[in-house]
């Protein structure tokens, strides 16, 4: 229903989305699926590519989206008060069963809407949910999203957005004192996907 519904999304805003690596989204599930989050377009595109048997964790704001609020309350995702450190830890608590009983986790690592193309600072979040449950992360990098639907914008223009899913990333051998390296790798890893696009 949800990879229905974002089809049909794309295509009346004549959105076409150009996959590399989509064998990738299906190699190992559950998993963390992170991605760089330029626009309130990425959730649609995500659900293209990801298709079922995923929930998000997103900022409470969210819940009250006209557009995106049904859809991610739809799909269970988890709503995060990030001005409260003690009840945001709280609340992905629950996350970590919800992934070990086979559903896969959509959530964006730089927190909030980047105003430029540009990765900011991935916070760590998202790396410790999937080294408690046991499963990798796979990184989704997402190009063209922000120019198609601008931040603050409610015009939603035709075009194409290039997805690039990358090989799963195992993180049973991490250390949480290593942690903040493990995780600049993998933000450096976005960087040379965005300035080097891999060919299908």
């Amino acid at each position: 229903v949800i990879n229905i519904g974002s089809e049909v999304s794309l295509a009346l805003a004549g959105v076409n989305v150009r996959i590399v690596g989509e064998a990738n989204a299906w190699a190992v599930r559950p998993a963390v699926f992170i991605f760089n989050h330029q626009s309130q377009l990425d959730p649609i595109v995500l659900a293209k590519v990801l298709r079922q048997d995923f929930t998000g964790v997103t900022k409470k704001e969210m819940a009250d989206d006209p557009l995106f609020g049904p859809l991610l309350r739809f799909v269970g995702a988890t709503f995060v008060d990030r001005s409260n450190t003690e009840q945001a830890v709280a609340a992905l608590e629950p996350v970590v069963e919800t992934i070990r009983q086979g559903t896969s986790l959509v959530i964006a690592p730089e927190g909030t809407r980047s105003l430029t193309p540009a990765i900011g600072r991935f916070k760590k979040g998202a790396f410790h949910i999937a080294m408690q449950a046991g499963v990798p992360i796979v990184p989704v990098v997402i190009r063209n999203t922000g120019e198609i639907l601008w931040k603050h914008s409610t015009l939603l223009r035709p075009g194409t957005v290039d997805v690039a899913v990358l090989e799963p990333i195992d993180v049973n051998g991490w250390s949480r004192k290593k942690l903040g390296e493990h995780i600049a790798e993998v933000e450096d890893l976005y960087r040379h996907t965005l300035s080097s696009w891999p060919a299908d």
